[in-house]
């Protein structure tokens, strides 16, 4: 709860103090609902369809979309996140920092990959495209940040329309700076191998099979300064499991040493998003 709220209240200032001051416009459904909000912000529907509400209304099928594929926890917290971002772009005042739309562009872009960036590293989403790039990321592994920025191709277009070709300049400028820093702080397709030092090993990698459906590799050790034999499982998993791994093995053995390195390239099978789904369907023989 308290990432989703600091990750809220990032994307409140992000837009409230820099993105609308400066008649930018941010990536994905935040984007879009200022797109809409221009056309509305002089009609009788302002008070209404201001760019929160907008933003909320247009995230209702994408959270459907994440309960139905990529689970029901992961989708609470999502919609505790649009919840509160909505909240804080309605409540936060229109503050104009700067009148540089260099700046509004690039720090906008910055808190704006940052609180989505820190979302998706905790296993949640600030809602919009990111809920469909996520899914796309865990099921074929492709690159979040570029998708992000393939997708808001129509917000930069769309701006320019609207404004002119310095407006979709400097929009092209936040998303492209917004998806750097999500792809800073969250390179889902990135492999990892952990190396997991326990007394327990029959616990820990039941609980790696039911948190994350990945196999594992179980090593008879010895320690080196006490002699005392041990067990090694080695695990190589995405980055983005990597919460569910640290979960995974302090509910089975919170006394258990953990190593994680960054694996260069892996061969052989290892399973998809959808393969997992898959076989955690599949009844227990």
């Amino acid at each position: 709860m308290f990432i989703a709220v600091i990750s809220a209240l990032i994307f409140g200032l992000s837009m409230k103090f820099f993105l609308i001051p400066g008649n930018i416009f941010s990536a994905g459904a935040p984007g879009l609902a200022q797109i809409i909000n221009y056309f509305t912000r002089e009609t009788a529907l302002a008070a209404i369809f201001t760019t929160g509400n907008l933003y909320f209304i247009l995230n209702i099928p994408l959270i459907i979309l994440a309960y139905l594929k990529l689970g029901k926890e992961f989708t609470v917290m999502t919609l505790i996140v649009v919840l509160f971002s909505s909240l804080a772009t309605n409540l936060f005042p229109l503050t104009y920092v700067s009148q540089n739309p260099l700046i509004n562009a690039v720090i906008g872009g910055v808190l704006t990959g940052l609180g989505t960036g820190i979302t998706i590293k905790y296993g949640m989403s600030s809602g919009g495209f990111d809920i469909l790039s996520l899914y796309l990321s865990k099921t074929f592994g492709w690159d979040v940040g570029m998708m992000t920025l393939l997708v808001n191709s129509i917000i930069i277009i769309g701006s320019g329309l609207l404004y002119n070709l310095e407006t979709a300049i400097f929009t092209l400028i936040t998303i492209f700076v917004t998806s750097r820093m999500i792809d800073a702080i969250h390179t889902g397709e990135q492999r990892l191998t952990a190396f997991i030092v326990t007394n327990d090993a029959a616990a820990v990698t039941a609980s790696i099979r039911t948190r994350l459906i990945r196999g594992s590799t179980v090593i008879e050790a010895r320690g080196g300064y006490t002699g005392d034999k041990r067990d090694l499982i080695m695990v190589v998993i995405n980055r983005y499991e990597l919460h569910d791994l640290q979960l995974a093995v302090l509910e089975s053995d919170s006394k258990a040493f953990v190593n994680i390195i960054q694996s260069t390239k892996v061969l052989g099978q290892f399973l998809t998003k959808e393969q997992q789904k898959l076989m955690k369907s599949q009844p227990t023989k």
